[in-house]
């Protein structure tokens, strides 16, 4: 397994890499949309073209030498992406109006099952103390927030020789697979911080854009600030307290429930 050590040792020779830096990265987390629609609506091309293709939401990612804090963006709020405009045709009274797709809309049809991924299938938040890689995961499930205490995930990245420049910093490529998770990164040595998005990190320098299986949760940076310091960070202390089985186990359940109360909707 590569770990950042031994990656700094393969790009030592690298120019322009600082020390001791800090700041702030704001991101667009893209987590793609499946959708469970009736037959009906499933073949219909009008009313699949106007559904949006994976939701966004801003983020933002707050290091220091000693921790990285990952969180929402104050102000931003989930919103539907991947379409110009998103909506779809509601019946009501009789008649037939189209609405535009809010985030409210697209909690409901998670809940009801019509679509799965958006917030379930990325974290809400995560704090990783980088001199011990102790990390908390923060997720949220039906309007309740969860803490997972436990080790941050160790990832075997590859350097795959790519090099490219985004937001004005140079990038190179690395790869991993994680329990069947494919991850591809591009990272910059010129901010030398073992961090990224949510869980991901353990490269020699700040990951600013990172796609997880084939692009069903893509972080973007949007926005670099190094030049602002960042102060101590502190792991979120908000939520229930619960390790990874119990928080499966919670999700496992509720969703059980939900599929027997549509079944016996169906059967009414």
């Amino acid at each position: 397994m590569i770990r950042a050590a031994a990656l700094w040792a393969v790009m030592v020779g690298l120019p322009g890499v600082a020390i001791g830096q800090s700041g702030t990265v704001r991101y667009d987390q893209a987590t793609r949309l499946d959708f469970n629609l009736p037959a009906g609506m499933a073949r219909n091309p009008e009313f699949l073209a106007n559904l949006p293709k994976n939701t966004v939401k801003p983020m933002q990612l707050q290091f220091n030498t000693e921790a990285a804090l990952f969180s929402p963006s104050a102000g931003g709020a989930e919103r539907p992406g991947g379409v110009e405009v998103a909506e779809i045709r509601v019946m009501g009274d009789g008649a037939v109006r189209t609405e535009r797709i809010s985030p409210e809309m697209i909690q409901m049809g998670r809940m009801m099952g019509f679509m799965g991924g958006g917030a379930s299938d990325a974290v809400a938040g995560a704090y990783t103390d980088l001199s011990d890689e102790s990390y908390v995961e923060v997720r949220e499930f039906l309007g309740r927030t969860f803490r997972i205490p436990e080790e941050r995930p160790a990832f075997a990245w590859k350097l795959t020789g790519e090099t490219a420049s985004f937001l004005g910093y140079p990038v190179y490529q690395a790869i991993a697979t994680q329990d069947s998770t494919t991850l591809e990164a591009w990272f910059t040595p010129d901010i030398p911080v073992p961090a990224g998005p949510a869980q991901y990190g353990g490269l020699p320098g700040l990951i600013l854009t990172l796609a997880v299986d084939s692009n069903r949760v893509v972080y973007t940076a949007t926005a670099v600030d190094t030049t602002t310091p960042v102060a101590t960070l502190k792991a979120p202390s908000d939520g229930s307290k619960v390790t990874r089985a119990e928080y499966d186990k919670i999700v496992a359940e509720k969703q059980e429930e939900l599929a027997r109360s549509r079944r016996g909707r169906r059967n009414q």
